[in-house]
């Protein structure tokens, strides 16, 4: 009885013993944090965040016929046009296209009035897009019904996108978009030169290209503490390979009045990217154009395009570029089944690896190399 009584008296002797010695170290280390306190604030971390942005995504009607031949005969699937970019896109922090055709229904149809299976949009948030941008000249080709319709139906889908809305509601409490992601705060903007209707009245609103209006935007988009400021327009002269005055004149403003990174579509060709000034000490970076991301149009220049690829950092409540690249593809088209399918390549990695990819005719590399110095020759850095 006397060795029991002693061994568990020893045993509580050390259960208190380290109770006392685990509450005396948190405390210990309560004391080391609130005599660091001042460190701490001195210590900076850096966050980074990649954004990957694609250019024109087309509807055109040889794509619809390809997509449901990808379907069967129920349904249309968009997602193989994008199975070699997947990876690339779903990698990034954010990404971002020009959704330039609409989601308004039944008869489905391409150029000049395009309307698009929702499944596009379905295969976009596949390939890993979360933002596709709507103000462009196709935007208004099924009337105001068609701009509601492909605003409800990417809402519905979870895809977040800008440039048109409903009603002013909408624009006043969504505009510009704020995303916030890693620790930065960042603001989207989104405008268009015009559109092929002509513009329907109220409620609905397209964002059109107005510094004015722009300027005020930009100042709504400080005042909500984005950290950085992306525009998208939809501008330029199709198919030029060189941005044109207009468009060096708009970037100028929009950087003078705080824009950190400008987003060009509409030509459907690859055009130059380049940093310029920007307000007080900082620059802007400018990329013009980013050609087609998915279409049909063939000839030189236009069967293809880039993604963009540029990595953000913040340390404190410093926000920089840190670096910015691109990715050139270009779309293959090749017949199935008595109609075109299209499947986007990734031209270097193809060059690097070819036998991860189906094997492409002796006329098809040529175009493909094609594209590859095409761009490589615009864009120098």
């Amino acid at each position: 009885m006397t060795k029991k009584n002693t061994t568990s008296g020893y045993k509580l002797f050390f259960f208190i013993l380290l109770l006392f010695t685990v509450t005396g170290c948190k405390g210990m280390a309560d004391k080391i944090n609130t005599d660091n306190d001042s460190c701490a604030d001195s210590i900076s971390f850096t966050n980074s965040i990649r954004l990957v942005f694609a250019g024109d995504v087309m509807g055109h009607s040889q794509q619809i016929k390809g997509a449901r031949r990808d379907g069967g005969d129920s349904c249309y699937n968009f997602m193989p046009n994008f199975q070699w970019v997947k990876d690339y896109i779903s990698s990034a922090d954010i990404a971002v296209a020009n959704f330039e055709t609409t989601l308004a229904g039944e008869p489905y149809t391409g150029y000049p009035l395009f309307s698009t299976p929702n499944s596009l949009a379905v295969a976009l948030k596949d390939a890993g897009f979360d933002i596709l941008v709507t103000a462009n000249n196709h935007i208004l080709d099924r009337g105001a019904k068609g701009l509601e319709r492909t605003v409800d139906i990417l809402d519905s889908l979870g895809i977040m996108n800008t440039g048109t809305f409903k009603d002013s509601v909408r624009r006043e409490t969504d505009y510009p978009l704020i995303v916030e992601k890693k620790g930065l705060r960042l603001a989207f903007l989104n405008y268009t030169y015009g559109t092929n209707m002509p513009s329907t009245k109220s409620p609905i609103i397209v964002n059109y290209i107005d510094t004015l209006q722009m300027a005020e935007d930009l100042t709504k988009a400080r005042d909500m503490e984005a950290d950085y400021i992306i525009t998208l327009l939809h501008w330029g002269e199709e198919y030029q390979n060189k941005e044109g005055q207009t468009q060096r004149q708009l970037a100028d403003f929009l950087a003078r009045h705080g824009c950190n990174l400008i987003v060009g579509a509409h030509p459907h060709v690859v055009q130059p990217i380049e940093k310029i000034a920007g307000n007080s000490n900082d620059s802007a970076l400018v990329a013009y154009s980013l050609g087609n991301f998915v279409s049909n149009q063939r000839w030189r220049y236009s069967d293809g395009g880039i993604m963009f690829d540029v990595t953000l950092n913040k340390t404190g409540d410093i926000v920089s570029l840190d670096s910015y690249s691109y990715e050139p593809f270009w779309v293959r088209r090749y017949p199935e089944d008595g109609v075109h399918v299209y499947r986007l390549i990734p031209i270097i990695d193809y060059l690097s690896n070819p036998e991860c990819y189906p094997a492409m005719s002796a006329w098809e590399e040529k175009e493909l190399l094609q594209f590859y110095n095409d761009t490589r020759e615009i864009i120098r850095f």
